[in-house]
């Protein structure tokens, strides 16, 4: 058989969790031709792989990437990572289908994360969405239907439970995603205006969910010292609708570790992911109570610029801030100079008290900040973190962010810690990180054609070093590649070649199969 592209001798980690073999990898049109001992071939490119893992594409299941990846400095961090497929919509965050007015408002919400690119902002469905990727992505990205533009779509921002017609609209919303292969749908319940859903509203749409065989992803309404309220909920909703759940970002602890088994125990179809750091990324607002955030972008800015209002929020606030170890600012629209400092020393030198100056900073730029929250030093970050990544149900993720000049680590080395330096600190076999990073993905989120190396699937392939395979980015510095990665491949075509991007946008839309 003549092949595009051979990768010879390379040691194969199938994503099966089955031992490595010494085998070669042939590829023909886009797909896995052969993996065998092929001896001579004819090849447009052979690979030389010798000393190489070569395993499937890393499959990042919860990424704020899909805007990033369309153009710009941080394009092909992804593949940098081992990544060939990102799902989309992570915390239920995305654009459609909504109105040109709801869009304004979720785009004014959601700038925090994702910026302001020029991408016209002018579709309406859900297709015409989608269709704006086409021939401009590295990677594949898989859609996820986002529950927040699908309730917003529906009755804005308003809190109570939905009308008869509202939650008609939102299910008319979530088939729209799956007739266009959503793999099931995100939820960010800590966001707004999800955090005003009820448990029988996100009930009724995992039931639409798991007609489909998707997966209900939250972002629970709790973790760490609530994560038992958050867990349980989860499960409600897995055990009452029929749905597969799968948490997003959950360190596990002794109380997660215990959750986890009662799940389990009781019949609940639950898996999760976290990003190997000991730190979290999400938006300043963040740090206001609830009720302070309900309404969306425009009403918690109403709130930070009423001085009546501030002295309302101010004790729940500063509890809120106490609770957290250091705040350091990794993006600050209009406010670079700010960034890469931490909220503790910025107060300290303008005199004020946290609280105050935390007022200021999101009254001064329009409530658009992100921060990295460091875990408080009475958690055993590494500890946490190698317990987490050695559970039976854990699958790999980054939650990266692209945004500022600190962006968080974890959107650039995550896959190099959890393949390379978490293996070789022992808290897991290659076989089974590997694994966790795509076959089990693959299968959780019915991607059947990736995640494996066999004949017939999909040609996304990751060839690393297994000895040097580790993340090199810095608080200082986060966009740093990781060393290790020689080749990444799409579809067969070289998108990381000896370790560098080569430019090519071989990605497209893929959904659930």
């Amino acid at each position: 058989m003549d092949f595009d592209v051979v990768i010879k001798n390379g040691d194969v980690v199938d994503g099966s969790g089955a031992p490595a073999q010494r085998l070669d990898v042939g590829i023909k049109d886009g797909r896995i031709a052969a993996v065998d001992r092929l001896g001579a071939v004819d090849a447009a490119r052979v690979i030389d792989a010798s000393g190489l893992a070569v395993a499937p594409g890393f499959i990042d299941v919860h990424v704020h990437s899909e805007l990033a990846r369309l153009g710009g400095v941080d394009q092909f961090a992804g593949v940098l990572d081992g990544v060939t497929t990102e799902l989309m919509s992570p915390d239920g965050f995305s654009w459609a289908p909504l109105t040109p007015q709801r869009l304004r408002e979720v785009k004014d919400y959601l700038q925090v994360f994702y910026g302001d690119p020029a991408i016209g902002w002018d579709w309406s469905s859900v297709a015409d969405y989608l269709s704006i990727f086409e021939g401009r992505i590295p990677n594949h990205l898989v859609p996820q239907a986002p529950h927040l533009a699908i309730k917003v779509a529906a009755m804005g921002w308003e809190p109570g439970a939905p009308s008869r017609d509202q939650m008609a609209a939102m299910k008319e919303h979530l088939v729209e995603w799956l007739d266009a292969g959503a793999v099931g749908m995100a939820a960010g319940l800590e966001y707004q205006p999800g955090a005003l859903s009820g448990v029988g509203e996100l009930i009724e749409l995992c039931e639409v969910v798991a007609s489909a065989g998707g997966v209900y992803a939250p972002h629970q309404r709790g973790y760490w010292s609530r994560v038992e309220q958050g867990s349980r909920e989860s499960f409600e909703i897995g055990r009452r609708s029929g749905v597969k759940v799968h948490i997003s970002h959950l360190a596990v602890d002794g109380a997660a570790a215990r959750l986890l088994d009662e799940a389990q125990a009781s019949g609940a179809d639950v898996t999760f992911d976290m990003y190997p750091y000991s730190a979290a990324n999400t938006h300043l607002l963040m740090m206001l109570p609830e009720w302070a955030q309900a309404g969306g972008y425009r009403a918690s800015m109403d709130l930070l610029n009423s001085s009546a209002q501030r002295e309302r929020l101010r004790p729940e606030t500063a509890e809120r801030i106490g609770e957290r170890g250091e705040i350091t600012l990794s993006c600050v629209e209009g406010g670079e100079a700010l960034e890469g400092s931490s909220i503790g020393q910025l107060a300290r030198k303008s005199g004020q008290a946290d609280v105050d100056f935390l007022f200021d900073l999101l009254a001064g730029h329009a409530g658009r900040a992100l921060a990295i929250y460091h875990w408080p030093e009475s958690i055993d970050g590494e500890g946490v973190l190698r317990r987490t990544i050695a559970h039976p149900l854990y699958i790999g993720s980054t939650d990266g962010i692209y945004m500022g000049t600190r962006p968080h680590r974890r959107g650039f080395g995550a896959f190099a810690r959890i393949v390379g330096e978490q293996v070789r600190a022992g808290t897991v076999t290659l076989e089974q990180a590997v694994r966790k990073v795509t076959g089990m993905p693959a299968e959780r989120f019915s991607l059947k054609d990736r995640g494996l190396l066999r004949a017939g699937m999909a040609a996304d392939v990751t060839v690393f070093d297994r000895a040097t395979l580790a993340d090199l980015s810095t608080w200082d510095n986060g966009r740093v590649p990781p060393s290790g990665i020689a080749h990444v491949l799409v579809n067969g075509i070289a998108v990381v070649d000896a370790g560098q991007p080569t430019g090519a946008l071989p990605g497209r839309i893929v959904g659930r199969s």
